[in-house]
């Protein structure tokens, strides 16, 4: 039978969220990026006091969060993406936000992931049980589209990965700790 078409039974091998290195940060400074009238561009610090660290972040919320709630507001920050210009400014890392479409069909209602209220500045932040695999150095576009539609909020409000049986597992900086969490937008993808 030449030329037949071969069926292989080996499933896809999905990436752990393992490889999201996700951290405790603050947001020391906001303002409106000069280039493009949706974007923030924000200096968030995300290094403890041993290790100040500071990463400019842009992020597409200028339509959904006021500014006067992204100055000094803690945020959980996605710190090993492949940095990116947007619109000419350097982007460093990605914070996490809650989003669902509105029921009039309008946009989206969109909600910034707050920490665990048991972390501190720069604590980084795994999906329960934790493994002793560690995150990527840099994760890949790729690995990152495959994760993330997995990323959920619950009808508590936790932000948690969604396994494929269903397992549902919080976002939280040690196991017996405060998951990361929103405070309005339950069953919601996070972005």
């Amino acid at each position: 039978m030449s030329g037949s078409i071969r069926w292989y039974s080996v499933k896809p091998i999905i990436p752990k969220p393992q490889l999201l290195l996700l951290k405790v940060g603050k947001i020391l400074e906001c303002r409106k990026h000069e280039d493009a009238d949706l974007l923030y561009v924000s200096r968030v610090e995300t290094g403890d006091v041993l290790e100040s660290k500071i990463l400019q972040v842009c992020s597409g919320l200028v339509n959904y969060v006021p500014i006067s709630q992204m100055q000094g507001r803690e945020v959980v920050v996605l710190t090993n993406l492949k940095a990116a210009k947007m619109r000419g400014i350097k982007s460093e890392a990605m914070l996490l936000a809650a989003e669902r479409p509105k029921d009039e069909g309008a946009k989206f209602e969109v909600e910034l992931v707050s920490p665990p209220l048991d972390s501190k500045i720069g604590d980084v932040l795994q999906f329960v049980p934790f493994t002793t695999e560690g995150p990527s150095k840099t994760l890949k576009k790729l690995i990152w589209q495959q994760l993330q539609p997995q990323l959920k909020t619950n009808s508590k409000g936790e932000v948690v990965y969604v396994e494929e049986d269903g397992t549902q597992r919080v976002l939280k900086s040690k196991d017996d700790g405060e998951g990361a969490f929103v405070k309005s937008l339950f069953n919601a993808t996070v972005r």
